[in-house]
């Protein structure tokens, strides 16, 4: 890449700048002034914008299918509907779902996700033969609950039993990692979450669960248990460990020391939580005492998108309009949340920057159109005016899965015919 702008991290953009990659090691071999001119099969910087892939630090990517199901209705109800929609999903239906969304991520420049929902050998080698990065979690409801009993017939003692084998068959996969997902506190029960706790400790596995999304369920959490879930995760010693959590918009007068004393990660998923009218999570006092906070779309049931630059921009103005502050969350703060934010629940693999040594993980903008002109700060144009449909090239680990707007490793077209083929099929299932 010869001539471009790089915004290498949200501090540091070098101008008129190269980038190098190897496409043996897949890591980042030169990062600064232009050596010379470009050469064949280079590509030309000009009128182009390069930065760190996003990561997408919560996400249900099988559940695409869903999109725009369910519109105007409380999170309780949501939920009713959405589960009547999914107990009717095969495993084929939910790759399907799976598949759709990965053409998504990858158009709208992201190159890793965090996920919880159905996951097996033959869907996570979806998502390396696709060339994405996942952090999957299998879902557990309960130890007697069959979470998606059209597509498999396990438990959720079942899928515990066998996270860590599955785990060890992708332990030298540099795209894949796997990891405990127990859905939440109000569908597993304490029990279960020390048992997983246990689990992951024994395994050297992390955990990824669904804490304080709403205000009933804080509530609910102080009537059961005396304490807020994400204390009650703390008690189970879920929090011991590397552990990601999704949401917390609600949390206890206590907890965010906990999470910050904890290193634990947060998900913040403005979108969805404002769509099905959850809250919005104290995002600037998080970032204030410390915690480590990525950003997510949710499902596209919750949100109907999976681009990542609405999340950015939503992330930062509502932060300001809740503080009446526009300095509460700044451009760079917003970015930061969608790169090395959400790197960091990958324990280690990606920095969410690019740097000599990284990862070659990175996304190209085009930035000649109307709405990117004049530019003269490309983080606050990446945080307030880029957008998903900008994005022209998308590299992950060296390999280039989007060039000049083409995948290379997706079939579009094929994949968004079979997904309107199947949504036909278990909505008429539902007449």
């Amino acid at each position: 890449m010869v001539g471009a702008t790089i915004v290498a991290d949200p501090t540091t953009v070098h101008r008129e700048a190269e980038l190098a990659w190897s496409g043996v090691t897949g890591r980042i071999s030169y990062l600064g002034p232009v050596r010379g001119p470009a050469r064949p099969g280079d590509l030309v910087g000009a009128g182009r914008l390069v930065l760190p892939g996003l990561v997408n630090a919560h996400t249900h990517a099988g559940m695409s299918l869903l999109r725009g199901y369910s519109n105007e209705e409380p999170l309780h109800r949501w939920l009713e509907r959405v589960r009547a929609f999914e107990v009717r999903m095969t495993r084929a239906d939910i790759r399907a779902g799976l598949r759709l969304s990965l053409v998504e991520m990858i158009r709208s420049g992201t190159v890793a996700f965090a996920d919880m929902y159905l996951w097996d050998s033959g869907l996570l080698a979806d998502v390396h033969d696709a060339g994405l990065r996942v952090l999957a979690a299998t879902a557990v409801f309960g130890y007697d609950a069959v979470a998606y009993p059209a597509a498999s017939p396990q438990t959720g003692a079942q899928v515990l039993d066998g996270t860590p084998a599955l785990a060890a068959e992708f332990a030298g996969d540099e795209l894949v990692q796997v990891t405990f997902g127990p859905h939440a506190p109000y569908t597993c029960g304490a029990q279960l979450m020390a048992d997983v706790a246990g689990r992951a400790a024994r395994h050297d596995l992390a955990v990824h669960i669904h804490l304080s999304e709403t205000a009933r369920e804080l509530a609910e959490s102080r009537e059961r248990h005396g304490c807020s879930p994400i204390e009650l995760a703390a008690w189970t010693g879920l929090l011991a460990g590397p552990v990601h959590i999704a949401h917390a918009v609600h949390p206890d007068d206590d907890d965010t020391a906990r999470l910050a004393a904890r290193g634990v990660t947060v998900a913040h998923c403005p979108v969805s939580n404002l769509k099905l009218g959850a809250g919005i999570a104290p995002v600037p006092q998080y970032l204030t005492r410390g915690v480590t906070v990525g950003l997510g779309t949710d499902s596209m049931a919750s949100n109907n998108t999976a681009d990542l630059f609405e999340e950015i921009k939503t992330a930062a103005l509502v932060a300001r309009g809740v503080a009446q502050d526009p300095t509460a969350v700044g451009a760079a703060d917003a970015l930061r949340m969608a790169t090395q934010g959400g790197a960091r629940a990958f324990g280690g693999r990606l920095s969410g920057r690019l740097a000599v040594g990284e990862p070659a993980d990175l996304v190209l903008l085009d930035v000649t159109a109307a709405h990117a002109t004049p530019m003269p700060d490309p983080v606050a144009h990446l945080a307030y005016g880029a957008r998903g449909a900008d994005v022209t090239d998308v590299v992950v680990a060296g390999r280039p899965l989007l060039v000049q707007g083409r995948l290379t490793t997706l079939d579009e077209d094929g994949i968004r015919d079979e997904a309107n083929q199947r949504v036909a099929r278990i909505l008429g299932q539902a007449d």
